[in-house]
Parts: structure tokens; sequence; C-alpha cells
């Protein structure tokens, strides 16, 4: 199979590790009910206890991270969006307190957009490259909102398994996109709360080999056809003792082969070289 796209360093294919420090704030949006102390009970594991078992394995496999935080994450735990900074992985926005962008006005996406980003640069001194909605819908006016804030990439969508430049009404504009799947997330499979129940009409949490028979297939199959993976983590879900084997797995995966282990702003920066025509930096 021709290959659609070159990778650097004669890389077979890429592979992004995204991780989401949602915390208790995935919950406290989804539901009122989700803001009592059991609930946010199960977000704050993330950050209590997952968060370094992550933090090591990432620095096992010497693979660094996209991270996207909530701008509320940064303000009410700054030595945690800290201690993932100074690892050197890189800090994207994930809205402000995890809102679902479908239920904003415009003017309300503004804002949420720039209270998260002088949050997290309060923290760092950076201003982020990324962006990821949260969980939720956006509206028309969204992907236009997002690249007017000047990010450079990004990485909501489900239409592609490659970088790809961002157009509305059919003309390109600066925002690339990277695309995701749903079934490359760890939420989906692992997240569950019985009272009220989430998610509705779910009875268990799944299998932990097959879940990650899935992961390895698609990265496979990525990998085979040179390809962009994109894989997303929360430590609260994956952050387990048990589960932390999954990504641990994951990684070493990624680690043994020919692919390119890059953050979200290395990945949109070359797509960006490569569509201009100019040589790696």
């Amino acid at each position: 199979m021709k290959k659609e796209m070159n990778w650097p360093d004669g890389k077979q294919s890429a592979a992004m590790v995204t991780i989401e420090l949602d915390n208790e704030y995935i919950w406290s949006a989804m539901n009122v009910d989700f803001k009592k102390p059991k609930c946010r009970s199960m977000g704050t594991y993330g950050l209590l206890r997952g968060l370094d078992r992550l933090l090591d394995s990432l620095d096992e496999h010497r693979i660094k991270a996209t991270f996207f935080i909530p701008g509320i994450v940064a303000e009410v735990y700054p030595e945690k969006v800290s201690q993932v900074d100074e690892k050197g992985h890189e800090i994207a926005l994930h809205g402000y307190a995890h809102e679902n962008f479908a239920m904003l006005t415009p003017a309300e996406q503004e804002t949420a957009l720039k209270k998260g980003i002088a949050a997290l640069k309060k923290v760092t001194g950076k201003t982020p490259f990324g962006f990821r909605l949260p969980e939720g819908n956006s509206t028309p006016e969204t992907i236009g909102i997002i690249n007017d804030a000047g990010f450079l990439y990004d990485s909501s969508l489900f239409d592609g398994d490659l970088p790809y430049q961002t157009r509305i009404n059919g003309a390109p504009v600066p925002l690339i996109e990277i695309p995701i799947r749903w079934e490359l997330q760890d939420f989906p499979y692992f997240a569950f709360n019985s009272r009220p129940a989430f998610p509705a009409g779910g009875s268990r949490v799944a299998i932990y080999g097959s879940v990650l028979e899935n992961w390895l297939y698609e990265l496979d199959a990525y990998y085979d056809m040179g390809l962009c993976y994109v894989i997303k983590f929360d430590p609260q879900t994956i952050g387990s003792p048990g589960r932390i084997s999954l990504f641990n797995e994951v990684l070493a995966n990624i680690a043994k082969k020919n692919i390119w282990a890059a953050t979200g702003n290395e990945i949109a920066a070359h797509f960006r070289r490569q569509q201009s025509g100019r040589p790696e930096s």
C-alpha cells in the first residue's frame, strides 16, 4: 500500500499518546448528581494515584505524551500540571471547566478558550499549541473559534486517520486537525458509575484483555498503512494497579516498532512543513 504521508527519519508511521487530566470535572459537567463527593472521588483518583503511574511508564519507554488539560485543573491543581510540564510533555487545552461546547453560545466558547489558555499559561509560562474538545459536541462555529484563537492544531474530530488542513466554508484555514477514534480511548470501556447510572444502560467495565487486543490490532494496522495512531487515556480510568499494565503494553509496542512517537505539536508542525514543501529542521 502506498504511504500517504512521509514521517521523519524514515519512520513507518506515527503515534500520538494523549492523556486527559479531566479529574472530577468530567463528572460534574455531566450531571448535577455527579458533583457529589462519591462521584468526585472517582475523578480525583486520577491525579492522586493514577498520574504518577502514567508518568513513570512514559519515562520508562522514553515517550513524550500530549496532556489535554481543562483550565480549571491548572487553577485547582497547579502542582500536578507543573509536574507534567517539568517532565517535558506537551500541555494542551481541554476547555476551561470541561464544558459541552454544543451547549455554549459562540461568545461563551470564546470565553472558555480564553480562560483556559490563561490558566495553563499561568502555570507553565507557555501558550498551548493544541486543543481538544471536552466530551460532548460542538456547534457549527466551533472550529472557526478554535482557529481564531490561534491554536496550531485541534484533535477532536473523527473523520480521518492522518492530519489534515481544516477548511471553513470550503476555504483552508491555518488550523490542522489530528483526528481521533472512539475505540482508541479508555473512558468508553472502563468508566462506570452506579448511581446515577453511567453509561446509561451499561452493565460493568469491559474485559481488560479484549480492550488491549482492540488497541494493539489498531496499532498494527496503522503501522502497516503508515497512518497516525492517536490513543487517549485518563489517569482515573487507566491508572489503577491492574489497568496500568494495558498502558505499559501499548507504550512497549509503540517503542519496539519503527514508529515516530510524537506530541501533537510535533505532528502538526511536521504536517505543515510537508504541505509547504519545507525540509525538516
